[in-house]
């Protein structure tokens, strides 16, 4: 073998492990950076008349004359949904009446985006917005977007707070999948959810990571994990604590999760400003509090992967299982007082929004088809 042979395999060995160097140190530095929460800028607020923006009428001025809640306009396909006129008029036609957000999950090119429906009309003509999302919610003309980026070989969540016109306010990112969001009804607060390990609440070795976050301060409040928890008047310390869905009273400093610990997944009341959470119910996954605050939705476990719509009533702690008899694995939004709305696969790999009476009557009925992820905005 000649010496400039050897020369030359020598060289590309050196050059091989000075990469590979170069790389590890590159992802040390990478992973130290985003071990810890990285918060973005504030851009500045936009001055166009907003969509979102509240109108002064009530809500049930503009429900369905129907109390099966079913679609008042043919379903139109991703290419037809956009309304006539011009912005100004179209924006006029969607600040008439409460509005739905979802995420339009047809099989499309539009797959994925944030759209915007009146609540009469949920399958007639919908707004389509360029915002992408996995999980959306709005409330208090300030929205809340989840997204997933792929680096190197971990997944990252992408949160980023949108004004009412759907513009980009301040961003957050975190290792993890997203999987749970949700605004205070004053956009004060944000709160979401994501999986750290494994992609199922049916898993038993999953992990999630809550955060807290304050719209106006662009910053995270906290983990969930960091609160002290409290049950029957006692300290409750342990490793294995994991939270998810977070729903928050009209007082947004209080709030509602679902906290699990030695496998049982409790209902508990969190105060903010004292960082505590107290142990309040078992057997509650991803509560969402009545706009009344009297009751709350939740998915409750009959078996494996399988979740059963119930409502609890906060004062007797009555459970009442609701009529959808699929299993349902979202975190629900209430209609009103009366109705809950809540994502199902129909069939893969179509999802629709439904609709289902509070007091376990009736059967459910597709509100919304092709969407999930729904808010209610008034």
């Amino acid at each position: 073998m000649s010496a400039s042979s050897i020369n030359t395999k020598k060289l590309v060995f050196l050059l091989s492990t000075l990469l590979c160097v170069v790389v590890a140190v590159l992802y040390t530095l990478f992973s130290a950076r985003t071990a810890n929460l990285t918060v973005g800028n504030y851009a500045p607020a936009s001055t166009v008349q907003s969509p979102l923006a509240a109108p002064s009428v009530s809500p049930s001025d503009h429900l369905p004359a129907q109390s099966q809640y079913e679609p008042q306009a043919p379903f139109v396909s991703p290419s037809d949904n956009s309304v006539a006129g011009s912005p100004d008029a179209r924006q006029g036609q969607i600040q008439a009446k409460p509005r739905l957000v979802a995420l339009n999950v047809r099989d499309s090119a539009e797959r994925g985006t944030v759209e915007l429906s009146t609540l009469d009309a949920v399958d007639g003509r919908r707004t389509a917005t360029n915002l992408r999302c996995e999980r959306i919610h709005f409330a208090s003309s300030k929205g809340i977007c989840l997204s997933r980026e792929i680096r190197l070989f971990s997944a990252q969540t992408v949160a980023t707070l949108v004004d009412a016109d759907f513009q980009p306010l301040s961003s957050v990112r975190t290792d993890g999948i997203p999987t749970r969001a949700r605004i205070s009804p004053d956009g004060r607060y944000a709160a979401f959810t994501v999986f750290v390990t494994g992609h199922s609440y049916g898993d038993s070795q999953m992990s999630t990571a809550t955060l807290l976050w304050e719209i106006d301060k662009g910053a995270t409040v906290a983990n969930l994990e960091e609160f002290k928890v409290l049950q029957d008047g006692k300290v409750l310390d342990s490793p294995d604590f994991n939270y998810w869905g977070v729903t928050f009273q009209n007082d947004s400093n209080f709030f509602y999760a679902t906290l699990r610990t030695g496998g049982v997944n409790y209902l508990v009341h969190g105060d903010i400003k004292v960082k505590t959470v107290t142990v309040m119910h078992k057997g509650v996954e991803c509560p969402s509090l009545s706009a009344d605050e009297t009751r709350i939705v939740f998915k409750k476990l009959i078996s494996r992967n399988n979740w059963r719509l119930t409502v609890l009533d906060l004062t007797t702690y009555e459970e009442t299982p609701l009529a959808e008899t699929k299993s349902v694995d979202d975190q629900a939004e209430w209609l009103d007082n009366d109705h809950v709305l809540y994502a199902l696969v129909d069939p893969a790999p179509w999802m629709s929004i439904m609709v289902v009476s509070a007091d376990g009557s009736g059967q459910p009925n597709v509100f919304a088809k092709g969407a999930a992820s729904p808010a209610v905005v008034r």
